[in-house]
């Protein structure tokens, strides 16, 4: 076998690849980035690099990995992190044993090449074969990366509100982002962000930085809270990611088929928005229509509510709405007068079994980390 450094002309082998390993949860979906399979890796960061496992004599692809490297705070401490994302190994024997063999070596040569001080991934809590292969201890016999779980978090989906659903708060306004309001809107983002570990935003020059990176995102996709004295009490960026990457239903659980017709109940009753039927019963592959809220900061839940209510209905009248709720963010949590659901995924430390815990994974930390729902692999 042979561990190689992937090129831009092998993303429609990679996207192919990628849609074998549907994602787990009451609704099975498939990734499709046939359009642009790099296109996540290269807006988390501007150094990224994806690795792939191949058979030696067939060229088969049997396994891969990116890896996006940014500069951030890990422990309230500067440090250069690598983001590991789009894991994804055959299920097969000759896979697995390949990669447990080549694994810690790529995260020894990332270490080493990029000066990486931690590895973070995400893992969805729902995946029970990935929990099974990549957490479960092993002998000391087959050295494996150790997985710590950092903090625990949710991925939102509001659907649509109750009649019951509060107003709009009268004492803000929501304005569109502009040109006059980018400085205090990075400053206000990286004020957030300064005491969560992982940020990406936690400098206004950082925020400027991943905005401009941000392909198909524009600072007048913001959505901008001000109070009465025109100070920012909260924001967020409300994005379809369909250019760059679709969810596509292949089956619903018995819990998400009740679920989605539920939704279709209530559209009749223009409570709700419906979900893109399965493959099975299209006879065709469509994505689910929603959109990201991305940079979503909020004084309060009210603030909240307010910007998720203005998103929602300047979307269109089939997309819901998405975002990462940590344990710590409770005034993020999904309103009980909305239509909503909810995925549970952990945010993990990767290392090597030699190396020392460090000092941000001590109980004594209770610092949370900031997640982007466009990130999460």
């Amino acid at each position: 076998m042979r561990l190689e450094t992937s090129t831009p002309d092998q993303a429609a082998e990679l996207a192919q690849f990628f849609k074998r390993f549907p994602v787990q949860g009451h609704a099975e979906l498939i990734i499709d980035r046939s359009k642009d399979f790099f296109g996540v890796s290269r807006i988390q960061s501007d150094t990224n690099l994806t690795y792939t496992l191949r058979d030696d004599d067939s060229r088969e692809l049997l396994g891969v990995v990116s890896f996006a490297i940014a500069e951030t705070l890990a422990g309230g401490k500067p440090a250069r992190v690598a983001f590991g994302r789009d894991l994804r190994i055959l299920e097969t024997r000759k896979a697995v044993l390949g990669w447990s063999q080549h694994f810690l070596p790529v995260l020894e040569e990332v270490k080493r090449v990029f000066h990486v001080d931690h590895f973070v991934s995400t893992i969805n809590m729902a995946e029970t074969k990935a929990m099974n292969a990549f957490l479960r201890p092993r002998p000391g016999k087959r050295p494996f990366p150790r997985y710590f779980l950092h903090r625990r978090f949710n991925l939102v989906s509001l659907h649509g509100r109750f009649p019951w659903a509060a107003s709009p708060l009268k004492s803000i306004r929501i304005r569109r982002g502009s040109p006059h309001l980018l400085e205090a809107l990075g400053e206000y983002i990286a004020r957030k962000s300064k005491d969560r570990d992982f940020s990406l935003t936690s400098t206004p020059e950082a925020f400027h930085e991943l905005l401009d990176r941000w392909e198909g995102l524009r600072l007048d996709d913001f959505l901008v809270a001000l109070d009465s004295k025109d100070n920012i009490v909260g924001c967020c960026a409300p994005w379809n990611a369909a250019s760059l990457e679709e969810l596509i239903p292949l089956k619903y659980s018995l819990m998400g088929h009740n679920f989605r017709q539920f939704l279709k109940f209530g559209q009749i009753l223009r409570w709700t928005r419906p979900m893109t039927k399965p493959v099975h019963r299209l006879g065709l592959e469509a994505g689910l229509h929603f959109r990201y809220l991305n940079f979503l900061h909020a004084d309060n839940e009210d603030i909240f509510e307010t910007l998720a209510w203005m998103a929602f209905e300047e979307a269109a009248n089939n997309e819901f709405l998405v975002y990462a709720q940590t344990r710590s963010d409770l005034h993020l949590r999904r309103p009980l007068s909305w239509v909503s659901a909810q995925m549970p995924f952990g945010f993990y430390t990767m290392m090597p079994p030699d190396a020392e815990t460090p000092d941000f994974l001590h109980p004594s930390q209770d610092r949370p980390v900031a997640i982007e729902p466009f990130f999460i692999a």
